[in-house]
């Protein structure tokens, strides 16, 4: 995986970019990063996102905001073509000053959490057709319908942060490709139950120490609580989206024990696997 920096160039006659574009199965993995403010909504498709120090499942309909500098990229699941919208856009493209005022305050706030990224979850289809429709606007009503969206994300109550409080953005360009290895090395094998620290430390030419160090400090959690993070939510998406028994789920997860995969389960889900799958079937 590469860090690649984007740049995105509105036309003279617009202040701000909507793109839409395919998401392609198996594709190289790339950390994006762009000075722009982003909000992406996926409209098919679904798969792995990387956000800041984050991995975690998307679906149709999912929106996506992030602040400028936050490392992402996404990953389609296989035997899928994702499709998505992106809307990019500067802070300073509307005059100096103008989230500062008071009636833009709401704004302003919601534009400073994105530095760690956002997200709204699916059925959230009224504000999916609004990001949709924005590819039809142009000229002055566009710029209008643009803020409308802003304010409405701002009021929504439902977004959820993503990167752990305390991420901070990776300037180090060595850090950044040991950082862009990490996650490669852990997407790839995380469904196996052989993924060691001493192999991720080999494979990062560290001493297991000193990966800790690193690991600690760009990814503000331990090694061993992001891999769990990272098989849970896996096992969530089999659960929710195949006919596998919880024992199947567990070991597809990367789990090769069934209490310690409960557990681990309940610790971060909050309930056991059994109630997870209870409360889909409601």
């Amino acid at each position: 995986m590469e860090k690649l920096v984007e740049k995105w160039m509105p036309s003279k006659d617009s202040s701000f970019i909507v793109k839409e574009y395919l998401i392609l199965p198996n594709s190289a993995m790339y950390m994006r990063t762009h000075d722009e403010y982003e909000i992406t909504v996926i409209t098919r498709g679904s798969g792995k996102r990387f956000i800041g120090n984050t991995i975690e499942n998307f679906i149709e309909g999912d929106i996506f905001i992030l602040g400028p500098h936050v490392p992402h990229s996404v990953q389609i699941d296989e035997n899928q073509e994702g499709h998505a919208i992106t809307i990019h856009f500067l802070k300073s493209a509307f005059g100096s000053g103008f989230f500062d005022i008071p009636e833009n305050s709401h704004i302003k706030e919601f534009l400073h959490y994105s530095q760690l990224g956002l997200t709204l979850k699916s059925k959230n289809q009224g504000l999916v057709e609004k990001i949709k429709n924005l590819t039809n606007k142009n000229g002055y009503s566009r710029m209008l319908y643009f803020f409308d969206l802003l304010n409405e994300i701002a009021n929504r109550k439902d977004k959820k942060v993503v990167s752990s409080r305390g991420f901070t953005k990776i300037s180090n360009n060595k850090d950044y490709v040991s950082v862009n290895k990490t996650y490669e090395y852990i997407i790839k094998r995380f469904e196996n139950q052989s993924i060691s620290l001493i192999e991720i430390s080999d494979h990062l030419n560290m001493s297991p120490s000193t990966f800790c160090r690193f690991f600690k400090k760009h990814f503000k959690k331990t090694y061993t609580k992001f891999i769990n993070e990272v098989r849970i939510g896996h096992s969530c998406k089999l659960l929710q989206e195949t006919n596998k028994n919880i024992a199947q789920v567990a070991f597809a997860s990367g789990y090769n024990h069934l209490t310690h995969f409960n557990k681990q389960f309940k610790k971060i889900m909050k309930c056991s696997p059994r109630e997870y799958k209870r409360e889909l079937n409601r």
